[in-house]
């Protein structure tokens, strides 16, 4: 226990160290975690996903951050903190998990993995690590025994999951079901007892989850909801290039970091190779060494695959991350058997870790950033580049205005987003119904602002039809004239008359 708490400790110390400057600067990220945050502040102001604006996935992300705001007030920075709580939390869970299945500093290796490599390129608190770290909190109640009372917790815990990452929380709860089934026949149980297990599995994980999302499911209606949670994902979210395998290179070819050539193939390659190295393990061995945990080993591994199963169709280097920390855990029980190579290879992996780790924190504490002061606090910018972006912002706006585009400038500037959509996508992920609604939200609100990104303002094919914005290209040419542009291809466009 000594030793998980001092591991979440360091990982905390990591996060923090990455994510603010010391003694207490924010950095001001961009990433997906700015716009969870929104939508948590627009809960607080009274608005509901699903019925005032679009959420494609269960509210969990959104209500922590709306009670985190109810507590603390609208701090742009509570993101930054909630992701070193959700990494500590994760490395304490990833060494109690290991403490179970190796003896000695191995069990060390998995939160020190986690540091490096694995939050190398997922810094930010979303979905994805919350419902991981629910996942694992599912994990780590099953390491000791299957008793009812146990998967009582462990279901609970999986339909928490799923209130954040739907997809997610689904794929485990059937990895568990078969791990269940699994565990009773290896253990000869009998039918009813197998049957008993599974019913309270899935009851309690289906209560769990509707108590959380049923007050959400009748404001907005079923029929909305279920198009929002899961007609939209299958149908429409991996349009944008983003959302699907083709996203994956250009996130490693625009990463200026040589970190990336350790990162990328230790997370793409490394984490499957892991999870089928020890099922070939296991039917090797199964049989012959009957001593060996593999029903716990068993549980880390098939919830493991579930996670990063889910995640293939729109493998990001943050979903591969999240879906990675069964992996470690397996990957230190596997060094263990390595005879001669047992000390060699963990050694040079932590090492490598820390090393990672290191290059992150001296990267944000010595190299030199731009600080700004904008309406909701003082921040240091990760990119010099975009400074001018913020300023010129925070200048032409006032907290409580109207404003659309860029949902990164809403909570730092305190501005307020009128339509149901925090953004626009491309190809089919922006609905035409979606569009019509935000064009009648733009028209009632006016606002005298919109910071838009090019692709949005500009079709990649003039003339031929690749998404379903030109009705708000229409009115945005009609109601609105461009008056600057920003690094990275962002326009301003100013409101002309009334």
């Amino acid at each position: 226990m000594g030793a998980a708490l001092g591991l979440a400790a360091l990982t905390f110390a990591v996060c923090y160290l990455r994510g603010f400057v010391l003694p207490h600067s924010p950095l001001l990220f961009w990433g997906d975690q700015p716009g969870f945050a929104t939508k948590g502040a627009r809960m607080l102001a009274g608005e509901l996903p699903y019925r005032d604006f679009f959420e494609f996935l269960t509210p969990g992300t959104d209500l922590v951050y709306a009670g985190l705001f109810r507590i603390f007030g609208i701090l742009p920075w509570l993101p930054n903190l909630v992701m070193d709580c959700l990494a500590a939390y994760t490395a304490w869970l990833m060494t109690y998990c290991a403490a179970r299945i190796v003896r000695g500093p191995l069990v060390a290796l998995p939160a020190i993995l986690l540091t490096g490599f694995v939050l190398y390129g997922s810094l930010d608190a979303t979905h994805h690590w919350f419902s991981t770290a629910l996942i694992m909190t599912a994990v780590a109640v099953l390491m000791r025994s299957s008793s009812q009372f146990r998967i009582t917790l462990a279901a609970f815990s999986i339909g928490m999951a799923t209130s954040f990452t739907q997809t997610k929380g689904v794929a485990t709860a059937a990895g568990l079901v078969i791990f269940l089934v699994w565990q009773s026949i290896h253990e000869g149980q009998s039918h009813a007892q197998l049957r008993r297990r599974v019913w309270l599995f899935l009851g309690v994980s289906t209560i769990s989850f509707f108590a959380l999302n049923l007050p959400f499911v009748l404001a907005a209606g079923p029929v909305n909801w279920i198009n929002q949670v899961f007609v939209f994902p299958v149908l429409y979210f991996g349009s944008a290039s983003a959302n699907n395998l083709q996203g994956t290179w250009p996130q490693f070819r625009d990463s200026a970091n040589i970190v990336k050539w350790l990162c990328f193939p230790f997370l793409y390659i490394g984490v499957p190779l892991i999870y089928a190295a020890f099922f070939l393990r296991m039917r090797q061995r199964l049989k012959t060494d009957p001593d060996e945990s593999w029903d716990r080993l068993l549980l880390i591994a098939i919830v493991g695959v579930a996670m990063l199963a889910v995640m293939i169709p729109a493998l990001s280097i943050r979903r591969v991350s999240c879906a990675s920390p069964p992996a470690m855990i397996l990957l230190a029980w596997q060094l263990s058997h390595l005879g001669r190579l047992r000390r060699a290879i963990p050694i040079a992996l932590g090492a490598i870790s820390c090393l990672i780790a290191v290059g992150e924190i001296y990267a944000v504490q010595f190299h030199p950033k731009p600080r700004i002061s904008l309406p909701r606090g003082s921040f240091v910018l990760p990119d010099a580049k975009n400074y001018e972006l913020y300023r010129w912002s925070a200048d032409h706006t006032r907290p409580g205005q109207w404003f659309f585009g860029f949902t990164v400038l809403d909570l730092p500037l305190g501005v307020r987003n009128p339509t149901p959509l925090e953004a626009l996508g491309p190809g089919e992920y922006t609905r035409p119904e979606q569009v019509t609604a935000m064009i009648a939200a733009l028209e009632r609100a006016r606002p005298p602002l919109l910071i838009l990104p090019q692709l949005v303002v500009h079709p990649e094919s003039p003339g031929r039809k690749t998404d379903n914005l030109e009705p708000f290209r229409d009115y945005l040419r009609q109601h609105y004239h461009q008056v600057k542009v920003f690094y990275g291809g962002f326009e301003a466009w100013q409101r002309v008359g009334p």
